[in-house]
């Protein structure tokens, strides 16, 4: 279905595009109203366009203070940029700033689009602070997380991995972790500096101090004299008796104490080194044109030239301590960065690439999740990947619409397509939300009514594939909203009826497509749930509910299943079956009921096979499909792929 026949785009009503985080709203539409009557059923359709703008000024002023956008931080949060972190202050619209590709995991180098200042007015802020995380953002502050899927023996999509979705800083759970880290994908793959110079800069940048001198000490640490002596040779020739007559002689030459081996460069050989350590330091330049491996050489040497394990570095200033930690960061290694306070700055590394604030705030005492009230300006990038690396107090961390319905059947666009919401906490980044320009008293306008049907409807076309669900705000937290009228239309479904004109569900089947990507093991002589990896939409994770999940009233179904195994013996019976499950009342599910089953034979080894099924599935139930194979060792599925189509209840 087109979009609603009088819709009315924010460049309509002289918007641009609004600022709010990037979501995908899958699980419905949300229907709200306004606390006041407005009386807007009697009065020109001017008066809505009116009403609606007033409510974005309200909003957005400072009055209200959280603008028209669903993120912000505060002053004291920076940004990575390639050469190095930045403030709000100190960044502009085309710089180069580090963000993470959700899809991928991967970081890339993204250029920046805007950065949006607010006002300092009186706001509540949430602080999450304590050993290895510190933050303080809106409520609606945006995070791309890994969630932890479903529990095995409680849902049909069991799952004890990690899947990654979008969250906010108010819905935050146990079960979010924050990514700390991700392997740079902008790296390049040729190297454009030889291995041993970059090893020779990394022994030599951990003795701080006027010229190039790079001590080992001869007991312990003769392997790595050897190994600075060859790198000088090989880069420079051979060892001079002693310091040069022409101070611009490219020459070194080393010096024997009781203790330790001292390497001495002349100015020519020095100026080879400086020119990657101006002020003594790696530059941020060097350190991204290294290859994946050089970044780990060069971690590592630095590590053991300062006699240390992998968990920590101790520097003597903060440009070498930050120096260090845009190098692993660049690895993909988390590093936080903190004072010692008898003097200089330690870079401690950690394995983990998440953090996960509410569980460790749950177990430790030293850490906090409060809201607290902040008066000064918060600020916001927006990147293309909606995502970028932010420091705060020495930690480090990947950070990160609606619509009105007017009683003369506008619909009124608000944050639009793709945004985080405002309106419901708890669903903001997982539903769309529709406000009826109505109050407590105001009528319910059989106009409105199409409108959020039209709404809803083209909500679900493909491009957006929202689930047909209408939900009321009160179903989210303890509200009037959206009055007593409208919500009896939420439950009795009359906002989930099609619009006007169009075709009825029973009709028009809606269409989902499952993809699988990754191998699953076939045992032998056992019925396996087939799992697959992603959704036409986007959507991924361990998928094994084909229908049901989003139709808790039941459906009508035609699904289509295609396998390919490998491994299979000729001769092997393939057996492939569609079963429904239903709770089984304490917590978990049960096989409710076994379709058909197909019964081919294997002839090659490895082979493509199909399965189709219709049904009608009762409400509370979900169907899989379960697949088994009767060789005398386990088989493979390689690959799958299904295309369901479906007339929900």
């Amino acid at each position: 279905m087109p979009r609603p026949s009088k819709y009315v785009s924010r460049s309509d009503l002289g918007w641009g595009p609004s600022p709010a985080g990037h979501a995908d709203p899958k699980s419905g539409l949300v229907v709200h109203y306004d606390s006041v009557d407005q009386n807007l059923a009697n009065r020109d359709h001017s008066a809505c366009i009116a009403y609606w703008k007033s409510t974005r000024r309200f909003h957005t002023g400072p009055s209200r203070g959280w603008a028209d956008i669903g993120y912000c931080v505060d002053e004291d949060t920076q940004i990575l940029t390639e050469d190095g972190w930045r403030p709000f202050d100190a960044i502009a619209p085309g710089d180069l700033v580090l963000t993470l590709d959700h899809t991928t995991g991967l970081s890339r180098w993204q250029p920046l689009l805007a950065v949006n200042v607010f006002p300092a007015v009186p706001r509540e802020l949430l602080l999450m602070e304590g050993r290895g995380h510190s933050s303080l953002s809106t409520p609606g502050h945006r995070w791309p997380v890994e969630r932890r899927a479903g529990r095995p023996g409680r849902d049909p999509r069991p799952g004890s991995g990690f899947a990654p979705a979008w969250t906010t800083s108010g819905e935050l759970t146990v079960r979010d972790r924050i990514r700390t880290a991700a392997p740079c994908a902008d790296l390049p793959g040729q190297a454009k500096w030889s291995d041993a110079l970059v090893e020779l800069v990394a022994w030599a940048w951990s003795v701080p101090g006027p010229g190039t001198v790079i001590r080992r000490p001869l007991r312990r640490g003769a392997e790595d004299a050897a190994r600075v002596r060859a790198l000088l040779h090989g880069l420079f020739g051979a060892a001079a008796a002693g310091a040069p007559e022409r101070p611009d002689a490219v020459a070194w030459w080393e010096e024997h104490t009781s203790a330790e081996a001292v390497f001495r460069l002349s100015a020519g050989a020095e100026g080879a080194l400086a020119e990657q350590m101006p002020g003594g330091v790696p530059s941020h330049g060097f350190l991204r044109s290294l290859t994946r491996a050089q970044l780990d050489l060069f971690l590592r040497v630095v590590m053991a030239s300062a006699g240390r394990d992998d968990r920590f570095l101790d520097l003597p200033d903060e440009a070498g301590a930050e120096a260090f930690r845009f190098a692993a960061v660049l690895a993909g290694r988390t590093a936080s960065v903190r004072g010692i306070p008898l003097g200089g700055w330690r870079v401690e590394l950690s394995a983990e690439q998440t953090f996960s604030p509410r569980a460790v705030a749950a177990r430790t005492d030293g850490f906090t999740v409060e809201r607290v009230r902040h008066t000064g300006r918060i600020w916001c990038p927006t990147t293309p990947d909606g995502t970028w690396l932010a420091r705060r107090a020495g930690t480090a961390y990947f950070t990160g619409n609606s619509f009105m319905a007017c009683p003369h059947g506008h619909v009124l666009e608000g944050r639009g397509l793709y945004r985080v919401q405002a309106a419901q906490p708890g669903g903001n980044s997982s539903h769309y939300s529709v406000t009826l320009a109505t109050g407590p008293k105001d009528p319910v306008t059989p106009e409105q009514i199409e409108a959020v049907r039209q709404l809803r409807q083209w909500l679900m076309e493909p491009d957006t594939s929202i689930s047909g669900k209408v939900l009321g705000h009160r179903d989210f937290i303890a509200t009037s909203c959206p009055g007593d009228k409208a919500y009896r239309m939420v439950r009795d479904g009359t906002f989930s009826k099609p619009p006007s004109g169009s075709e009825g569900d029973d009709d028009m089947p809606r269409h989902r497509r499952f993809e699988k990507d990754s191998a699953q093991e076939l045992p032998a002589g056992t019925w396996t749930s087939l799992k697959f990896d992603r959704l036409h939409d986007g959507r991924t994770g361990e998928l094994y509910s084909l229908v049901g999940v989003d139709e808790p009233d039941g459906a009508l179904y035609d699904l289509s299943v295609g396998v390919v195994l490998e491994d299979l013996p000729a001769g092997t019976e393939v057996q492939l079956r569609a079963t429904e499950y239903e709770q089984d009342g304490d917590g978990g599910w049960k096989v409710a009921r076994n379709r058909p089953i197909d019964s081919p034979l294997q002839a090659a080894g490895f082979g493509h096979f199909t399965y189709t099924w219709k049904g009608n599935l009762a409400a509370g139930r979900r169907v899989r499909v379960r697949v088994a194979q009767y060789g005398e060792r386990p088989a493979r599925i390689k690959e799958a792929t299904a295309e369901v189509f479906y007339w929900p209840k």
